[in-house]
């Protein structure tokens, strides 16, 4: 009987016309909802194709790990150094984070008080100021003050000998090595961990002053290993990515900077020379960085593909690093981090497809020019993601976030290129002066020792830099960020001037 009642009134419900409306208004609702889904998972799976075949035409390869650098075994790495093994250390076992960390002045003997650098302009030679240093230690003596500085100095508290070995391995990665790394996370982009060094810029200062100290002193040896030493830690911290592209950038302009100084005083051989230029040519800045933004686009599109069938974890994580300080900022964040999480599947697809179009277009066409024209397109980069999140967007939000500001990094390594084949240059007209006597009119003369380098003009690369004579030394220039050849003028061309020390002139 209740059976029956309960039917009848089911009836009765149903007869009612508002109530056969709402299931009609109902089942159009479900029905829009469907075909929007569709929708957009359809033309942001045509977006993402359509990327990821630029990317494929632009970079050779959709593979992450195409451009990541090679598993390498100890006996090849000259990051395996004992010494530089001895600073890893494990920082938090259970997400795996490991850091180097050299420790405070390990190059320096206790209570040593660093001597100043003199800053320099129009490609001047920075020198340390060694008088100011000798009074503000105290005790002049009868030695000089290079005497006194290489020294107290020493051989860096036993460490350079030991960095010294392996300095011939040929290659130096930081370990582990991003393969490494993802590896140990189960190929899980996110939980892959690579190593920080901690300390390093000022560990890296403190070989540059050894170098210029032994170069000062006379030290041959010293100064040959010292500043190989300095180029195979720089090099090692290329890891790829655009943080890997960062730190050796700025550890090589130390370098740079304190071989600028080594060069001018008279601590070389022709071997040593010889095995300097031969580092420095291993290494290209500009390819190095545009290897390293092509794997940051592979690798970022790599982790944001990871997220689609682990959507319900990026919602979970994103939602624990809201920074927002309102609270309605954190509920559009929310909103969006839901929509991401719930949403069509497109929306994700979407958002890949912009981070890699966007980076895509900050990287732009294959070649060694391309440096010329990276700030304004990475400043329409910037507006575009600054537009597309100009209001709440879920088809931008993620990608959007996801995108770097590289606007100077490209000019900045292509000037570290240009103060590099200086060097190289460097050391072959300094071989010629040690053979001859003084310095060539032109470069022609040293052609041959040249000759296995690129050592054309970044801004010009079918051109050679500009060279001329000078009092006590010699002027290379580049014709910088505009490619326009002022024939050497300061605050328009790049300039890099050799003057020897004065016990050299």
């Amino acid at each position: 009987m209740n059976s029956w009642y309960s039917v009848r009134l089911a009836r009765w419900i149903w007869s009612l016309l508002w109530t056969r409306r709402a299931a009609w208004a109902l089942v159009c609702l479900v029905s829009l909802i469907t075909l929007y889904y569709q929708w957009e998972n359809w033309r942001s799976a045509r977006e993402l194709a359509g990327v990821r075949q630029r990317m494929v035409e632009r970079l050779g390869t959709d593979d992450p790990l195409a451009l990541m650098p090679p598993k390498v075994a100890d006996e090849e790495n000259y990051f395996a150094n004992p010494v530089l093994e001895s600073w890893l250390r494990v920082t938090d076992p259970k997400m795996g984070q490991m850091q180097y960390t050299a420790p405070s002045h390990a190059l320096l003997p206790p209570g040593f008080i660093q001597p100043e650098i003199l800053d320099s302009a129009d490609g001047e030679i920075e020198r340390l100021v060694l008088d100011a240093w000798m009074k503000k230690r105290g005790g002049q003596g009868d030695e000089t003050a290079a005497t006194v500085l290489a020294r107290e100095l020493g051989d860096g508290n036993g460490l350079l000998p030991k960095l010294a070995e392996g300095l011939n391995k040929p290659f130096s990665i930081i370990k582990p090595g991003p393969r490494e790394a993802l590896e140990a996370a189960g190929d899980n982009p996110w939980g892959a961990v690579i190593p920080n060094f901690s300390g390093l810029s000022d560990f890296q200062r403190q070989l540059g002053l050894h170098l210029r100290s032994a170069a000062l002193a006379g030290d041959t040896a010293k100064t040959a290993s010292t500043a190989l030493i300095m180029l195979r830690v720089s090099e090692g911290t290329a890891r790829g990515g655009m943080i890997g592209c960062l730190v050796p950038l700025a550890l090589h302009e130390t370098s740079f900077d304190a071989l600028h100084a080594a060069l001018s005083h008279p601590a070389w051989t022709p071997e040593s020379l010889g095995r300097l230029q031969v580092r420095l040519g291993q290494f290209d800045d500009l390819q190095q960085y545009q290897l390293a933004h092509g794997q940051e686009i592979l690798g970022m599109f790599f982790q944001l593909a990871y997220w689609r069938s682990h959507r319900a974890e990026m919602g979970e994580l994103f939602a624990s690093r809201s920074t927002k300080p309102w609270v309605w900022e954190r509920l559009v964040e929310n909103f969006l981090n839901c929509g991401l999480a719930q949403g069509p599947i497109g929306w994700h697809d979407a958002n890949v497809a912009f981070y890699a179009d966007c980076m895509l277009e900050q990287l732009g066409p294959a070649g060694p020019e391309a440096w010329l024209t990276a700030a304004p397109r990475c400043e329409k980069v910037l507006m575009r993601s600054r537009e597309a999140n100009s209001w709440p967007n879920p088809r931008r939000f993620l990608g959007a976030i996801a995108i770097p500001n590289v606007g100077t990094i490209a000019e900045a390594a292509a000037e570290n290129l240009f103060r590099r084949r200086c060097l190289i240059i460097a050391c072959a007209l300094e071989k010629h002066r040690l053979k001859h006597g003084g310095f060539p009119a032109s470069l022609e003369a040293v052609k041959e020792d040249l000759k296995l380098y690129t050592i054309t003009d970044p801004a010009r690369p079918s051109m050679e830099m500009g060279y001329r004579l000078e009092s006590g030394g010699y002027l290379l220039w580049s014709a910088g960020p505009d490619a326009r050849d002022d024939g050497g003028q300061a605050e328009k061309d790049w300039l890099w001037r050799m003057r020897l020390a004065p016990e050299r002139q």
